[in-house]
C-alpha cells in the first residue's frame, strides 16, 4: 500500500505540480511526492490509533462502569503476554519501517547529484543575495527547470534559515560555516506576474527587520534562464553613465530600504534623507560618530577621506570603520556584491534624492525621449 501511494503522488508530479492540501502547499519539486507519502503515511497511522483508542477507551468506560449495589472486583488479570506484545512489537515494526523509509528520503535530500548547478548564497540582515556562476546576482532566487540546483550557503551576520515550502526544503544558515541544500523542479513558473514564482521565507527570527527577508523562486526554461543570467550579469554595463542614478539607483537601493530611509524616518540604520549635505559640508556636517568625529572632520582635503564620495564608497565597503552616534555596527559589507558603477549609481542617486518618491525610491520624473536614430531622420 505504501508503494501505491508513492506511485499515486510521482504520478501526480509527472504532469505537474501535486495541487496544495490542508496540510500543504504545492509541491513543484523531485522532493515533494516522497515528503508529502511520509507525511500522510504518518498522519493515517497516527489517526488509526487515536480512532482505535477513542473507541476502546468509550467502550471500556461504558462496560467497566461501577454500578449501584454491586461490590469492587480485585480478581481481574493482571497479565497478558499476548497482548503485551502486540502493542510492543507492533508499533515497533510500524517504526522501523517509518525509519527506513525516511532515512532513504533523507540521503536523497542530502545527497546533491553530482553534474548539480550552483547558486552562492548569502543571508544577512536583511535579504539576500544570490550569485550565479557567471557572475550575475538577483535578490531573489531564479533557477533552470529541469536541472538540479545546489545552494552553497552561508550567513554574514547571525544565524539564518532558508525554507522553500514548495520545494519541501529547509536548511540553516550558520556563520562561519557553509551549508548545502538542493532541489529540482521541473515545471517553469515564469517571473512577469506579481504571483509568479514560489515563496522563499527566513524561518530563524533574526532582527527587527526579519519579515523583510520574504523573497520568491522563479523556475524558467533553460533557454530562457542562460538568457536572463547573461543579461542580469551585464545590466548596470548596459545603462549609459548619465542615466545611471535613475535607472541603476532604486534597484541598488532596494537592497538597503530595510535599514535605511528616503523620508527621515528613523531605521536600523541612518536615513538617507539629507545625506549628501551631510557629507559634502552642508546642514548636518557636524553630525557626530560614536567615536566622537564629524562628517566635516573627516572629510575634506588633507583628511581621511577625501572626497566625499570617498567617504560613501568606503562607508558601503566597511561599513564598521566609523558609526553614526546612536546606531550599532549591523550593516554587512557590499564589498564583491556591488561594484564601482553601482556604488556611482548609488551616489548619484543620493545627490539628487528630491527626484525621488520618500516611500517607494521610485523616480518622479519622466524618462527623457530617446534620441532618433538615423533611419528615422
Amino acid at each position: 500500500m505504501m508503494s501505491m501511494l508513492t506511485m499515486l503522488t510521482l504520478a501526480q508530479a509527472a504532469d505537474g505540480p501535486t495541487p496544495p492540501t490542508f496540510w500543504m502547499p504545492t509541491g513543484a519539486s523531485a522532493h515533494a511526492s516522497n515528503v508529502d507519502s511520509m507525511m500522510w503515511w504518518i498522519n493515517l497511522i497516527m489517526w488509526a490509533f487515536l480512532a482505535l483508542n477513542t473507541v476502546l477507551t468509550v467502550y471500556f468506560v461504558w462496560k467497566y462502569r461501577h454500578k449501584v449495589g454491586t461490590k469492587f472486583r480485585t480478581d481481574g488479570p493482571d497479565h497478558n503476554g499476548p497482548l503485551e506484545l502486540a502493542w510492543t512489537v507492533g508499533p515497533l515494526l510500524i517504526c522501523i519501517v517509518l525509519f527506513i523509509f525516511g532515512f532513504q528520503g533523507y540521503l536523497d535530500v542530502r545527497t546533491p547529484p553530482k553534474e548539480s548547478y550552483d547558486i552562492n548564497v548569502t543571508a544577512y540582515k536583511w535579504g539576500w543575495q544570490f550569485k550565479y556562476p557567471n557572475g550575475a546576482q538577483s535578490d531573489d532566487l531564479v533557477i533552470p527547470a529541469g536541472k538540479p540546483v545546489r545552494l552553497v550557503m552561508r550567513a554574514s551576520d547571525v544565524l539564518h534559515s532558508c525554507y522553500i515550502p514548495a520545494f519541501r526544503v529547509k536548511q540553516d544558515l550558520v556563520p562561519g560555516r557553509y551549508t548545502y541544500l538542493w532541489f529540482q523542479s521541473d515545471f517553469p513558473t515564469g517571473m512577469d506576474q506579481p504571483t509568479d514564482g514560489h515563496h522563499l521565507f527566513c524561518t530563524e527570527y533574526c532582527g527587527t527587520g526579519h519579515s523583510n527577508m520574504n523573497r520568491r523562486v522563479y523556475v524558467l526554461p533553460q533557454e530562457q534562464f542562460d538568457a536572463w543570467t547573461t543579461k542580469q550579469a551585464n545590466w548596470l554595463d548596459e545603462i549609459p553613465e548619465e542615466e545611471l542614478y535613475w535607472k541603476a539607483g532604486p534597484k541598488l537601493y532596494a537592497r538597503c530600504v530595510q535599514c535605511h530611509s528616503l523620508d527621515g524616518t528613523k531605521g536600523i540604520g541612518p536615513s538617507w534623507k539629507g545625506i549628501w549635505a551631510r557629507v559634502s559640508g552642508g546642514e548636518g556636517s557636524n553630525g557626530a560618530f560614536a567615536g566622537g568625529s564629524t562628517y566635516s572632520g573627516l572629510i575634506g582635503a588633507g583628511k581621511q577621506y577625501a572626497t566625499a564620495e570617498d567617504y560613501i564608497r568606503a562607508s558601503i565597503y566597511n561599513p564598521g570603520e566609523h558609526l553614526v552616534q546612536g546606531y550599532g555596527n549591523v550593516m554587512p559589507t557590499f564589498k564583491g556584491q556591488i561594484n564601482d558603477k553601482g556604488i556611482d549609481a548609488l551616489i548619484g542617486m543620493m545627490k539628487k534624492l528630491d527626484e525621488f518618491d520618500p516611500k517607494t525610491g521610485a523616480w518622479l520624473k519622466t524618462p527623457p525621449a530617446a534620441a532618433p536614430t538615423a533611419s528615422a531622420k
